[in-house]
């Protein structure tokens, strides 16, 4: 975000957006999974953070800083109590060519489900392959709600040491946790932010280029856009700590991956210089034409609007009955899962599924139509899970 944008694409959360989706097995050490980095002894930069260990893919990874190869720990808290069976380490896309021995070897795994400080026991010591991807079967389930991998050695590099991808897989135990109600102000890569939530919606703002944001929460995982002066605008998804103490993720912009965003609970009483806006879908169609809002869901593989997305349909129609002038043009996007064909067919029908709700509670017809994209304009990057996350979407614009 080295300058964001102001824009204003309604960007509406789409559960489930084809059959695909349900087949996958779900990483649990994932940023879209709700898995957050507590801490790493070493990091090379911001370009190699632990987080990126987190992303979904090995494209980009965690480097050790300079001289610091091992031991190295990292601190990970998942998004509530697992039962795990399987871990994987992946050093696919290691620099070994012009960095050879680079990937990590020898680790520890332990687990916890007391604290990120206390309770841990040793789960798993293994050796991860060199430049491949490597997965190990715990010998016996072990319940964890914090992970602590112990980097011990590599494959013979003196300096540093790489994993591109960590991945965990297990069930769930016990009933979900209650997730508290964000209204909170955090010190972060791009200055003070302040973060309020509404129900499932949250809208906030930073002292970054007049930062603005809005889109959905489940109370630990945050989908929105942000946009700033220039203009620019793009998307984000960060997870919250349990305790709301710490917040990282990673922002979009043009539909690339551009960067982290991190930052820890302001306790000294600083506020930002900045305002939410209480109305941030008609604020963005004021000033941009535009406005991306997540919040909206529907059954799977279907057009059918699930309950949960009352709230955020409300404050579009708020918005857009008090401006009784615009006539929007709503669109349907979907990530890159499934067949061109399902997918444009799918955009179209969600898009009209919100305009026959506008419809119904008395917009006129005459100002709103549908069009679905599909897959075509991607907002994130498709390979990550964070990335379609954000593309399933419904964008509403000012009709031109």
């Amino acid at each position: 975000m080295k300058k964001l944008a102001w824009g204003i694409v309604l960007l509406v959360w789409v559960l489930t957006p084809n059959p695909l989706m349900a087949a996958e097995k779900q990483d649990v050490l994932d940023i879209a999974s709700g898995a957050v980095v507590i801490s790493a002894t070493s990091e090379y930069n911001e370009q190699w953070a632990a987080l990126l260990l987190l992303n979904g893919t090995p494209d980009i990874g965690w480097c050790s800083a300079e001289n610091k190869a091992y031991p190295n720990t990292i601190i990970i808290e998942l998004s509530r109590q697992f039962q795990l069976t399987e871990f994987v380490v992946d050093n696919t896309r290691a620099q070994e060519s012009g960095y050879p021995g680079i990937s990590a070897r020898k680790f520890e795994l332990y687990a916890s489900t007391t604290s990120r400080e206390k309770g841990f026991d040793l789960v798993y010591a293994g050796e991860a392959a060199k430049g491949e991807r490597k997965a190990f079967a715990l010998k016996k389930p072990a319940q964890a709600q914090w992970l602590k991998l112990v980097v011990l050695s590599n494959w013979g590099h003196p300096a540093y040491t790489e994993i591109m991808e960590l991945e965990a897989y297990g069930e769930p135990v016990g009933a979900a946790p209650q997730q508290r109600l964000i209204k909170d102000v955090y010190d972060t890569n791009y200055r003070l932010l302040r973060l309020e939530q509404y129900g499932n919606t949250i809208e906030g703002c930073y002292d970054w280029g007049n930062g603005i944001l809005s889109g959905t929460t489940d109370g630990r995982v945050i989908r929105f856009q942000w946009t700033e002066s220039g203009p620019k605008t793009g998307t984000a998804v960060m997870v919250l700590t349990a305790d709301g103490s710490f917040l990282n993720g990673m922002w979009y912009e043009n539909g690339t991956y551009r960067g982290l965003w991190y930052g820890t609970k302001v306790t000294d009483g600083r506020q930002p210089q900045c305002e939410t806006k209480k109305d941030a879908i008609g604020t963005s169609l004021d000033a941009v034409g535009r406005a991306i809002v997540y919040g909206i869901y529907f059954d799977f593989d279907s057009a059918t609007l699930k309950p949960e997305s009352t709230e955020t349909l409300e404050q579009i129609l708020k918005a857009v009955q008090s401006r009784p002038s615009l006539k929007l043009t709503i669109e349907g996007h979907t990530d890159s899962q499934g067949s061109d064909e399902y997918n444009q067919k799918l955009s179209q029908q969600r898009a009209q599924a919100v305009v026959d709700w506008l419809v119904l509670k008395g917009v006129e017809a005459s100002r709103l139509e549908a069009k679905g994209y599909g897959e075509s304009r991607p907002v994130a990057d498709n390979s990550r899970p964070d990335g379609r996350a954000l593309n399933r979407r419904v964008e509403i614009a000012v009709a031109k």
